[in-house]
């Protein structure tokens, strides 16, 4: 039964892919660059969450703002992190993704078409062009998304943060609106077939102003950072009642 429902999840999920994903690509192209791409994101991702059975519940959504662009630093432990974003997120925005994700046929071409912008992870060369890069999406606008762990976590523990989104904001001047989503972990995990549909929480902080701050006050600003996301995470998770077993977290 698992087997069966998760394998309708993943037919779901690549068949959203290709319905919102193919008419992207030329769409992102289309002036305003970005508008487009925003209207069929948020349609994939919201078909992928209903046709799933995932309900998200979104706290404290009043410190979004209005009209503001953020930097905004969410913890990573799911595909899913992704959609719930996506979907719930009033803003304009531009994720900072991994490189090899461009590769994969629709979503990455698709992801290209609508200006997001590659990382390098470990790849210190190609580091200041990632960072020009996503300025320049800010300038347009555009709220950056960044994954300050970088990648998925294997364990449900909060991962070390990355530098990369304190000197984005610090660098833009943009505050940095901190998020923790509870719930993903438990519905999909990294490298895994098995879908798990539930219900997925996402807390918003209040955000966290970088004037007056130089690059090199960058690492005391990522610990910052992670504090407040990991409170986040658990009142989202205490919001869905998600307790991760002990050999999973």
């Amino acid at each position: 039964m698992r087997f069966l429902r998760s394998l309708y999840c993943w037919i779901v999920i690549a068949g959203a892919t290709i319905l919102w994903g193919l008419p992207a690509i030329p769409m992102g192209f289309v002036p305003p660059r970005g508008r487009w791409s925003m209207l069929f994101g948020r349609g994939w991702s919201r078909t992928i969450l209903s046709g799933t059975g995932v309900r998200v519940r979104v706290l404290h959504a009043e410190r979004f703002g209005r009209g503001e662009s953020f930097v905004i630093a969410a913890n990573h432990e799911s595909f899913y992190d992704i959609l719930v974003l996506f979907a719930r997120l009033p803003m304009k925005i531009s994720f900072l993704a991994k490189r090899n994700l461009f590769r994969l046929p629709i979503l990455g071409w698709s992801m290209a078409a609508a200006g997001f912008v590659p990382v390098d992870r470990g790849e210190r060369r190609r580091g200041a062009a990632t960072i020009d890069a996503a300025l320049r999406r800010a300038g347009k606008g555009a709220s950056l998304i960044v994954f300050p762990e970088e990648t998925r976590t294997l364990t449900g523990e909060l991962l070390p943060f990355k530098a990369g989104a304190a000197l984005l904001a610090i660098r833009s001047g943009l505050p940095i609106l901190p998020i923790g989503i509870g719930g993903t972990f438990g519905i999909l995990r990294r490298g895994g077939f098995t879908v798990v549909p539930s219900e997925v929480a996402m807390s918003v902080g209040e955000p966290i102003p970088v004037e007056g701050l130089s690059s090199r006050e960058r690492g005391e600003l990522t610990e910052r950072l992670r504090e407040r996301v990991a409170a986040l995470r658990a009142e989202a998770r205490a919001a869905v009642a998600y307790n991760p077993k002990p050999e999973q977290a």
